[in-house]
């Protein structure tokens, strides 16, 4: 195995910030391949409450205070281009006078400058190069009142307007339950199951998605990169595939991570072939 293969560590939570109580609420992984961790006192602040975003990229490490945010459970995060963080919590409330807005987007110096609706029951989210986000739902938002959730994989403007919506017609079963998502370059994947699990590739030109079927059971996350892809499950094996058509990935080996900390099961993003995964209080990076 090449080093590129091995994964690496990315970084680690500070013990000041560990003995000041402060904690990971959320993370993700914006276009341009940097690390963002939301920082909360504690992992479930009463709301409001102040986080600082922690961004790790080549230059090195910045930290920016998010005052007052009001969400109830900060699940996803986005990066939008020209630095604004986006702020999500996964649940979103019917209300008399319509759905509560449970995005929140930031000025780059940390004012909220506009709230969104994205849907109830968000299990996946990932924004692209453009500022699109992209989501996959579970099965309450599907199943459900919702009326952007209802589709099951959803793409919105950085506004909230939608701009891709597959048709049924165009996939292989109905949507029950999101998994996770990844960009590739321009495109983007959303991983999912019905009756069986599959990946599909949205297209934001309008055209019909394509859809193959997942070579790995309910991935925590993956990444691709042409015809290879990893896939994490979440025993903490890597699964590395090959593509051998439009149809579908042949398995050619299983690694198991041996790595401190226990996985997290809930976020790992996947970013032009590179997956990246949390395990304890450090993150870390694989090649596809």
């Amino acid at each position: 195995m090449s080093t590129s293969d091995r994964p690496v560590e990315v970084w680690r939570l500070p013990e000041e910030d560990w003995r000041a109580g402060r904690r990971a609420a959320t993370w993700t992984v914006g276009p341009g391949g940097e690390l963002l961790v939301l920082l909360t006192a504690g992992a479930e602040p009463e709301p409001p409450y102040d986080a600082c975003l922690v961004t790790v990229a080549r230059g090195g490490e910045r930290r920016l205070d998010l005052p007052q945010v009001p969400l109830r459970h900060p699940t996803y995060l986005g990066l939008l281009p020209g630095g604004r963080p986006l702020v999500v919590d996964g649940r979103a409330e019917e209300l008399a006078d319509g759905w509560e807005l449970n995005g929140l987007v930031f000025a780059p110096d940390g004012r909220p400058t506009r709230r969104l609706q994205l849907g109830d029951d968000v299990q996946a989210l990932v924004t692209d190069r453009e500022g699109r986000i992209w989501l996959a739902f579970g099965d309450e938002g599907c199943y459900g009142d919702n009326p952007l959730a209802r589709r099951g994989l959803l793409g919105l403007d950085g506004a909230g307007r939608t701009v891709w919506v597959p048709d049924f017609e165009d996939l292989p079963e109905e949507p029950m339950e999101g998994l996770a998502a990844a960009t590739e370059g321009r495109r983007v994947w959303l991983a999912w199951y019905g009756e069986r699990t599959f990946l599909t590739a949205a297209d934001p030109g309008g055209g019909p998605p394509l859809s193959m079927r997942l070579p790995a059971r309910q991935p925590v996350g993956f990444a691709i990169a042409d015809d290879r892809a990893v896939f994490l499950q979440p025993d903490g094996e890597l699964v590395r595939c090959v593509r051998e058509s439009r149809k579908g990935w042949r398995e050619v080996r299983r690694e198991r991570l041996d790595l401190p900390g226990e996985l997290e099961r809930q976020h790992a993003h996947g970013r032009d072939g590179v997956l990246w995964f949390r395990c304890g209080n450090g993150w870390y990076r694989v090649r596809a």
